[in-house]
């Protein structure tokens, strides 16, 4: 009989190590092939496989392959190596993995067992001529000598994910869209009471019943102090009371319970969890539920074997150079948007080539996959942070301008209704209409994140300008591209016509937002004198109220500004969606900016199409850029950031050449720091104003001033 050694690695936590890429485990002129596992088990790839890949794997010496997981080589057995050879009989064995949660130093992780974005890890085989891969020990059965114990220890495990928690909020609602407290996945809020049902394996004849315990994942859900109620039994039979734990706000806390012997009937016992009803709004959820206990070391032989799982594919990966791939203008896609269109053979080719060109910019431009950047700087995970990482590795050397993101994100926590069942994308993504392309830096949804910290000293301001078309087909940013090199090539004087919508719930709301906009006014014609102001105001008690803008903006308008309430589908001035025909907009040539100041109108994250999208890619009229808040919007931090943004734009200074519209952003996130202050709120909230569009553009370009 023969032992493997990684029965240990069953027992043991994994050490998860960060996105650093500053010594790449990888080589540039090696061909390496992807294994992707979303369960732990012995994983078998049988030397057909090579074959398949069109690896002469007779040809090849197997003592020089290599297999590597998250930047470090691991440990595989290749029956048959010994000869030199890899016969057809002969087959490598190395231990897969379930994707867990990246750890981190500075937060509690609430649950550790549930990687936020997907199930699936990745394993990476090379072979590399004259050098010998790292190798599992041999033993014999007759040279295993047991340690002087005579019982083993038993983990079942219980992993909730029944919601995403967004964790720790600020004042006003805000959240930082950053990692934080109580963030991640876990049970619903316990209300009014959860039963936990457990069952001993049966395997076992016999258990320690003096040593068994129990470790409960608590997270509060909300900014007080949680004591949960504990009993073993049911919610009308209590056998027996257990202490209440206590911890606060979004804090993560682990229980330890010891049980008795009589907490054990039958080899299951049942445990209830319940809020106090006298603390009103006490809001919490379990992350995971550990019952550890201890079985005689003769009852090892009815230990379970690790599961086995035959390698079906692996994909071929070269990495790339990128040291040597100097630009100033990043696009970031998905082959999915390289598919031809109505009007390119590979649109983000052609877009690329477009910004490239004298009419585009002459800028150097870079194309990039998530694909390979979740290979190349995540380990081959899906995780926003591998082109946060590819950034933080790329930009102290080429220090780009600018950061379009190319393709419609989606969060692993948006839910769809199929077969009637509420699914979440992490879970089912098959299940929605389009994927996750590339996808957000953090939640709430916030695209800045991904190039904050990269300037050193400066860890709360941009280091690039960001924009996103939200494309869910390659038509998509075919349609958008278009509008751009339409807009940017018409040689005609831009209109120097502004519209702002006064929005509001109640008449000091619109008292208070047209004077906002009344401010604006006046920061426009001071920079531009001959501007032309149209203002429209809500007129009517009901929450929403539709407004004709297709006169003004049939006839040209560079500039719509809206202050009020509002979502990702409609304003309380409410425009409409630009491809509806009843609204009769028929704008080509002519697209304006919409500056949304409401909530979640640039919120482009979720299975919904939004109103702040369907502007943007609707071809041939619409919008040439939506810059909104994903989420929650505080009238005052909206009116000072606009203030800023209006003074940027209508500088006096940039009368010369205007400003892109990532170049005004970037200035009036600055400035918006340094007049007000980087706390929390004030971080989230510009975080969360987001462009769709590219941030190249420039409005009022050819505007006299």
């Amino acid at each position: 009989m023969r032992f493997y050694s990684i029965f240990l690695l069953f027992c043991l936590g994994l050490c998860l190590p960060s996105f650093a890429q500053d010594s790449p485990w990888f080589r540039y002129d090696l061909t390496y092939y992807k294994i992707q596992t979303a369960a732990t088990g012995i994983y078998r790839i049988p030397a057909s496989s090579f074959a398949v890949l069109g690896i002469p794997f007779k040809q090849l010496d197997p003592r020089n392959l290599r297999l590597y997981h998250r930047g470090k080589e691991v440990a595989v057995w290749v029956e048959g190596e010994e000869d030199g050879r890899l016969d057809a009989q002969d087959y490598l064995d190395f231990l897969g993995l379930k994707n867990r949660e990246w750890s981190s130093t500075e937060i509690a992780i609430p649950n550790p067992y549930v990687n936020t974005f997907s199930d699936t890890t990745a394993f990476f085989l090379a072979y590399t001529p004259g050098e010998k891969g790292k190798r599992m020990e041999l033993s014999s059965s007759t040279d295993v000598h047991l340690p002087s114990a005579d019982q083993f220890e038993v983990v079942q495990l219980q992993v909730f994910a029944d919601q995403y928690a967004l964790g720790k909020m600020a004042r006003w609602g805000l959240r930082s869209s950053t990692p934080k407290e109580g963030q991640g996945w876990m049970s619903s809020v316990i209300a009014p009471g959860l039963d936990l049902d457990f069952q001993l394996d049966s395997t076992f004849t016999k258990v320690d019943s003096q040593s068994i315990s129990l470790v409960l994942g608590w997270v509060g859900r909300f900014p007080q102090e949680h004591v949960p109620l504990l009993w073993l039994g049911t919610t009308s039979k209590v056998l027996r009371t257990l202490p209440s734990p206590h911890f606060s706000g979004f804090e993560a806390r682990q229980q330890s319970l010891v049980l008795q012997p009589g907490d054990i009937q039958e080899g299951k016992f049942k445990l209830h969890l319940a809020k106090d009803p006298v603390r009103n709004g006490d809001y919490f959820s379990l992350a995971f539920a550990q019952l550890t206990y201890w079985v005689p070391i003769g009852e090892v032989s009815a230990r379970p074997t690790p599961r086995r799982i035959t390698v079906e594919a692996m994909h071929a990966v070269r990495f790339r150079d990128y040291c040597a791939l100097a630009a100033n203008y990043l696009l970031v896609g998905h082959r999915q948007l390289e598919q031809p269109s109505l009007q390119h053979a590979n649109p983000l080719q052609a877009y690329a080539s477009y910004r490239a060109s004298a009419a585009g910019g002459s800028f150097d431009t870079l194309v990039l996959r998530m694909e390979e950047l979740y290979d190349q700087f995540a380990f081959g995970e899906r995780t926003p942070w591998a082109l946060h990482a590819f950034l933080k590795f790329y930009w102290p050397i080429h220090r780009p301008q600018y950061l379009l993101l190319t393709g419609r994100s989606i969060a692993p926590f948006a839910q769809v209704w199929k077969e009637n069942a509420s699914v979440f994308y992490r879970n089912a993504p098959q299940s929605f209409e389009f994927q996750d392309l590339v996808p957000a830096a953090g939640f709430p949804a916030s695209d800045s994140y991904f190039v904050k910290g990269l300037q050193p000293g400066e860890p709360e301001l941009s280091a690039m300008a960001v924009g996103r078309i939200p494309s869910k087909s390659s038509q998509d940013l075919s349609n958008y591209l278009d509008k751009v090199i339409e807009q940017e090539s018409s040689g005609k004087a831009e209109s120097k016509r502004i519209l702002h919508l006064v929005g509001g719930m109640n008449p000091a709301e619109l008292v208070r937002h047209s004077s906002f906009l009344a401010d604006f006014e006046e920061l426009a014609k001071r920079g531009l004198p001959k501007v032309e102001v149209a203002t429209y105001t809500k007129d009517t008690t009901a929450e929403v109220q539709r407004i004709d803008l297709s006169k003004d903006l049939n006839a040209g308008v560079s500039l719509i500004t809206y202050f009020g309430h509002g979502s990702l589908a409609s304003n309380e001035l409410d425009f409409g969606y630009v491809s509806d025909p009843s609204f009769g907009y028929a704008n080509a040539g002519k697209y304006p900016l919409l500056l949304i100041n409401g909530c979640e109108y640039s919120n482009a994250f979720g299975p919904s199409y939004s109103q702040g999208e369907d502007w943007l890619l609707t071809p041939k009229k619409g919008a040439i850029g939506v810059l909104s808040t994903s989420s929650l919007g505080v009238d005052l931090l909206l009116k000072r950031y606009t203030e800023i943004w209006y003074k940027q734009l209508f500088a006096v200074e940039s009368a010369a050449k205007p400003l892109s519209l990532g170049e005004v952003m970037l200035r009036t996130e600055r400035e918006f720091l340094l007049r007000y202050g980087s706390s929390l709120e004030h971080q989230a909230q510009l975080s969360q104003f987001l462009l769709l569009g590219d941030p190249a553009v420039r409005i009022l370009r050819n505007a006299q001033r």
